[in-house]
């Protein structure tokens, strides 16, 4: 019995009046010392039940709490535009951008819909279902705010009615005609509900960039990766060069396993082991080599290398290097040098543009593609330009995209993103990209990864000539 988290102290007598007490509904008088409290509490106070004996009630079970500082955050976000508010809503993590903008615990238990409701000035307000008002409390502890429990749909439909004027614009996370999916996480449903009240629904887009910046910390974080990718990526070609040099048979499983050895090793975590592609697996963008069946290493074949990584809750870092087994055909040359101006021209025509007027991520997407279709190679570069970048290898922050969508977000200082321009004619055997990493500082856009010039060129110079000539 001593061994229950809860450590009852009673005698006989003590159990037998309480048996009584419930029978006829009867509470222990308080005149007796009781301090029998029915407020959820997770301060950790001794509650006293004379009938029972005494416990201590359990530690808040959260280790974050949301903080007035992103309230004021997101309020700020507010000042620069002309909106009434921000009506951030989720039920049961379909909008997972819900919980990075109001900072609440991976481990929260939250099985109801809610609303949390950031005027442009005023007092916050959340909207949620009478059932969790306990752990809304303790998630919301110390905050300056208004919670307003519901009991069911109509009540909830009360209150926003209430908070909301039918004048007002408001922002949620959606976007029209679905333009950009990354940020429409509301459903259907719940924006007719919305725009049933009278009140302008807008997408909340532009407004979720002021909270992916990348702080001072998260681009140091970011550069060690990108040191740990480079060795990594290095040490892949080595052993491909080698294997090749020396007569071996090397598969891409094989590679693939060396790079995250190094990887891991280097201390970055990953989503999903690096792409090791040969000949014309290279031309699957999203290609993954298994442990059995993956390509052996000929002569006359390109190798593609993309890899990834993050230091533990900081920014990716992401890159993808190109090397060819033998002499590289022309053909695969001229491809080559029309993927690597695509990326130089998008790298320039950020520096030229960023001060001039609001980039969108189309545009940076759209320059490089032009490039790549007076090349007659258009049919061939498949995807977007390149993707945000954050704790996620694809964050929810501006691409550069002008062929899946049509992102018109606002590549914004502190955000970081790739530039990966690639041609895939699987017909001819090949597949190239290159791929870099950019980050948008103060002073405008900075390259966070080595470009790369020159292929590795596998299998008959010394390794030290190949590294050398690789990487300059």
């Amino acid at each position: 019995m001593r061994s229950w988290r809860w450590a009852f102290a009673f005698d006989i007598k003590s159990l037998f009046r309480t048996f009584a007490n419930f029978v006829s509904q009867k509470w222990p008088d308080p005149k007796e010392g009781s301090s029998t409290s029915l407020e959820p509490s997770f301060g950790g106070a001794v509650a006293t039940y004379p009938h029972l004996g005494k416990f201590e009630r359990c530690e808040t079970p959260y280790d974050e709490l949301m903080t007035l500082e992103r309230l004021r955050a997101l309020q700020d976000a507010l000042l620069a535009t002309p909106l009434a508010g921000w009506l951030i809503y989720d039920f049961q993590k379909l909008n997972p951008l819900a919980h990075t903008l109001l900072e609440l615990p991976r481990d929260a238990h939250l099985t109801r819909r809610f609303f949390f409701w950031i005027p442009r000035a005023g007092l916050p307000t959340l909207i949620h279902n009478s059932i969790e008002s306990g752990t809304w409390k303790a998630l919301t502890e110390g905050l300056d705010l208004e919670r307003v429990a519901c009991r069911g749909h109509e009540d909830m439909t009360r209150a926003l009615r209430n908070l909301l004027e039918p004048s007002d614009v408001v922002a949620m996370e959606f976007s029209p005609m679905g333009a950009v999916p990354y940020v429409s996480k509301v459903d259907a449903g719940t924006l007719e509900w919305v725009r049933s009240l009278g009140v302008e629904v807008v997408s909340s887009a532009n407004l979720l960039q002021n909270f992916l910046e990348w702080s001072e910390s998260d681009l140091a974080a970011h550069n060690r990766a990108v040191k740990v990718l480079l060795e990594a990526k290095d040490a892949g070609f080595k052993l491909l060069h080698e294997r090749l040099k020396g007569g071996w048979m090397v598969d891409e499983f094989e590679a693939q396993q060396e790079i995250l050895r190094v990887i891991l090793e280097g201390g970055l975590v990953t989503d999903h082991a690096p792409i090791v592609a040969f000949g014309a697996h290279a031309a699957d963008p999203h290609y993954a080599p298994a442990s059995q069946g993956s390509a052996t290493l000929e002569r006359g074949q390109c190798v593609l290398i993309d890899l990834w990584g993050q230091e533990p809750g900081h920014p990716y870092a992401d890159i993808t290097w190109m090397g060819y087994a033998g002499t590289p055909s022309t053909e695969f040359m001229h491809a080559w040098e029309a993927v690597k101006t695509a990326r130089d021209e998008a790298v320039r025509f950020l520096r030229q543009s960023w001060e001039t007027f609001v980039l969108e991520g189309w545009m940076v997407d759209r320059c490089a593609r032009d490039l790549l279709e007076n090349a007659g190679y258009g049919e061939f570069f498949t995807h977007r330009l390149g993707h945000n970048l954050g704790v996620e290898l694809h964050g929810p922050g501006a691409n550069l995209d002008d062929l899946e969508t049509h992102d018109t977000r606002t590549l914004s200082r502190g955000l970081g993103f790739t530039i990966e321009p690639g041609v895939y004619p699987f017909e001819r055997g090949f597949g190239i990209r290159s791929e870099i990493n950019v980050f948008m500082g103060e002073k405008g856009p900075r390259v966070t990864t080595p470009n790369q010039h020159n292929l590795f060129v596998l299998g008959d110079l010394e390794w030290e000539k190949v590294v050398y000539d690789g990487n300059a």
